[in-house]
């Protein structure tokens, strides 16, 4: 109890220093996390119920990751130069359009343009957040706005999974017809993301330094882009790589998991989800508080270390409490490191090269979730999820190593690190 209250005197005090900028950013975050995780927790089982195999499935979401990767290098580009209010509000109208486009559209193609363009658009939020909060921040709060993002996105899921679990079926109940309810709920889900509109309207922000005319900002792209240090770059970019590519193994078939392996129904499914968002939320707030402890590098290899093992329980028994419970703890540890991790590269690397990190982080983990995603769908269809599953947890494993070595290990590797 010593510690939530410890926990909860730290955000009251670092949420006083949060610029208005960065409230209304939590709060446009608020309302898209609702929509989105609403999206998330339905879409692959509308996909099935429409008649795709997991072979189809994951070579749609893989067009989801391909649609971000193709954006993320050219929108770091020009994201520096734009009015943050203008972006971010058309980030949020045009992911709603593409989530619509999902519910009223059926075929493979159709499906697949959407869930492409949706990736795409959500990507123009991601990449900005990270170089937003740098900007409108100070060195006393910023780890503590990173982290509540993070939570909120991942708390917000609990209020998506539930109202969209529940909400299909009710429809359901109502009419009788399955694919319409869902179809309701993915365009309910898309009227959420569209309602972050408001808040991303209220920011008031000028463009990055030095992205006008002249000799200043020519001066400028050429630190962004000339006078990068390669190893650094590798360093802070391999590990992601290697847990997207386990992430897009695993996560985009967790609901098929559940519904294929346990006969589970779509609003106990949500409430699993819904738990485990609760989870994670937990996990990240005190991110800060176990970063303050261990410091960032570490506190982000224990959290991913640790989750491997529950991984392996979440594949191999089949005794859903205890299966519930890995998931939790697996999806809580695992995301109690991404804020700290996000917060921890772009203090490594100079306010003019952050858009252009945090893209590059984008685009590995997009590049090899792409990857993996197409692969795993396939596997799943012909060998089940165990596979997939353990070699999610090997992945995981090999970046943590890989993190350690790179920012742990080695007295010589410290050195890049800033406080």
């Amino acid at each position: 109890m010593r510690f939530f209250r410890q926990l909860r005197r730290d955000y009251s005090t670092a949420f006083g220093l949060f610029t208005p900028n960065a409230r209304l950013f939590l709060l446009g975050n608020l309302l898209l996390g609702i929509g989105a995780n609403m999206v998330q927790l339905l879409l692959n089982l509308y996909l099935k119920r429409l008649g795709m195999n997991e072979e189809a499935i994951g070579t749609i979401l893989a067009f989801r990751a391909f649609g971000s990767f193709a954006i993320a290098l050219p929108a770091s580009l020009v994201i520096a130069r734009m009015d943050s209010r203008f972006l971010l509000s058309s980030a949020a109208v045009l992911t709603a359009t593409a989530f619509a486009g999902q519910g009223l559209m059926q075929g493979f193609g159709p499906i697949t343009a959407s869930v492409m363009f949706s990736g795409a658009f959500a990507s123009l939020y991601q990449v900005a957040a990270g170089p937003f909060f740098m900007k409108n921040s100070g060195k006393t709060e910023r780890v503590h706005l990173f982290a509540l993002n993070g939570a909120l996105s991942m708390g917000t899921g609990v209020i998506g999974s539930l109202v969209g679990g529940v909400f299909k079926d009710l429809i359901q109940d109502a009419t009788g017809d399955e694919l319409y309810a869902y179809r309701m709920t993915l365009i309910l889900g898309a009227c959420f993301v569209a309602s972050a509109v408001a808040p991303f309207l209220g920011i008031r922000e000028n463009p990055g330094p030095g992205w006008g005319k002249g000799a200043g900002a020519a001066r400028y792209r050429a630190v962004a882009l000339g006078k990068i240090d390669v190893r650094l770059f590798a360093r802070l970019l391999v590990p992601g790589f290697f847990v997207g590519m386990g992430a897009g193994l695993t996560i985009p078939y967790l609901n098929l998991y559940f519904k294929n392996g346990f006969g589970l129904g779509d609003s106990a499914i949500g409430a699993i989800f819904a738990l485990g968002q609760v989870g994670t939320f937990i996990g990240m707030v005190s991110g800060p508080a176990i970063a303050g402890k261990t410091g960032k590098a570490w506190a982000i290899f224990l959290t991913q270390a640790i989750s491997v093992p529950f991984i392996l329980v979440l594949t191999y028994l089949k005794f859903l409490p205890l299966v519930v419970v890995a998931f939790v703890a697996r999806q809580s540890l695992m995301n109690t490191s991404t804020p700290i991790a996000d917060n921890f590269a772009l203090e490594q690397v100079p306010p003019e090269q952050q858009h252009l990190m945090n893209a590059l982080k984008m685009l590995s983990w997009t590049g090899s979730w792409m990857i993996s995603a197409r692969i795993s769908g396939t596997l799943i269809a012909t060998c089940g999820f165990a596979p997939s599953f353990t070699l999610t947890a090997a992945l995981y494993a090999l970046s943590s190593v890989l993190f350690w070595w790179f920012f742990l290990a080695k007295p010589g590797s410290r050195t890049v690190l800033k406080p």
